[in-house]
């Protein structure tokens, strides 16, 4: 009599505490778990051309018994607007009995290319979890990570001559502006030198060799700019002579942004120790040409010289006739 009684009270203990999980109202709901999420990598450096991937491991874990799965869902609910978040397996079942734990890759990508390195930007990922069966009843905590993405720099200048050929005359200074902008996406240094100088001409004089362009600032159509002076100076010859030619100069501007260029080894971003071509370094070449064309007269001091030659030659020539 004392087991059956013990059973029956068994029995209606176990009914009630079901029928509280079934019958209860929403707003009371039991929480039965809770999910985690984390990232294997933060902060995050994208490239400003191709993709890459970071890993996110959710996990359930039950407080009560569990005989059904959940089903876990992946949404990003906050991120920048130039990028592109992109999980590659947004649902899936979690058995806490034998498999409560999942590893995802998450992609990465710029959606705009016009973004300013190398400042850090939160991801927000929510993981949130339901019961398949009295899911109603039975709720289950979520989840919420935060990731910090960067750009990595990218360094691109352009380099503009208003007007590359121009016409002079022997033994003149002739000074081309040229304008160099700051299409890249941080502070960059623009070291310039002349390459291809004529035999017969001397070196160019570049003012100044060497100037500092802020970044593009994001969405605005006019880049920094700055403007130099490359100055050459015509041959004049040895004597009176006349001329007649054509050469081009070849100005080098080598562009070198300040920001730090990360790279990925294995589960996070170290500091590059070098300078990528065409991403943190960019080389640039502009071409420009004199026509030299003219007579050249030697100056004053040549003038007196043969003056003085001729004088001399005059009064040999009538001492003679004497």
């Amino acid at each position: 009599m004392l087991k059956r009684t013990i059973t029956i009270g068994v029995v209606l203990a176990a009914f009630m505490f079901l029928s509280t999980i079934l019958f209860a109202p929403a707003a009371q709901a039991i929480e039965w778990g809770a999910m985690s999420a984390s990232p294997d990598i933060s902060p995050f450096y994208v490239n400003r051309y191709g993709g890459d991937s970071f890993t996110l491991t959710v996990e359930y874990q039950e407080f009560f018994f569990q005989y059904f799965p959940v089903w876990a869902q992946i949404e990003v609910v906050k991120s920048p607007s130039w990028l592109t978040v992109t999980p590659t397996q947004k649902t899936f079942p979690l058995d806490a009995r034998t498999n409560a734990r999942k590893d995802v890759k998450v992609n990465l990508a710029l959606s705009e290319q016009d973004v300013e390195a190398p400042s850090l930007s939160s991801v927000t990922i929510q993981v949130t979890g339901r019961i398949v069966l009295g899911g109603e009843l039975r709720e289950v905590a979520l989840a919420e990570t935060d990731i910090l993405v960067g750009v990595n720099p990218f360094t691109q200048i352009t380099v503009s001559i208003a007007k590359p050929i121009e016409r002079s005359s022997p033994d003149k200074e002739l000074t081309f502006p040229v304008t160099i902008e700051n299409w890249g996406t941080a502070q960059t240094r623009v070291t310039l030198s002349a390459t291809d100088v004529p035999d017969d001409w001397t070196d160019p004089i570049i003012s100044p060799q060497q100037i500092i362009l802020d970044a593009k600032k994001p969405g605005d159509p006019n880049p920094p700019e700055k403007t130099v002076s490359f100055t050459v100076t015509t041959p004049h010859g040895t004597g009176i002579s006349y001329h007649n030619d054509r050469e081009t100069f070849l100005l080098q501007a080598h562009a070198q942004s300040f920001a730090d260029y990360w790279v990925k080894e294995g589960n996070q971003f170290q500091k590059s120790s070098k300078d990528p071509e065409n991403v943190k370094q960019a080389t640039v070449y502009a071409r420009m040409m004199v026509k030299n064309r003219g007579f050249y007269v030697p100056g004053f001091e040549a003038v007196i010289l043969i003056g003085a030659l001729a004088a001399l030659a005059f009064v040999i020539r009538r001492r003679r006739s004497n």
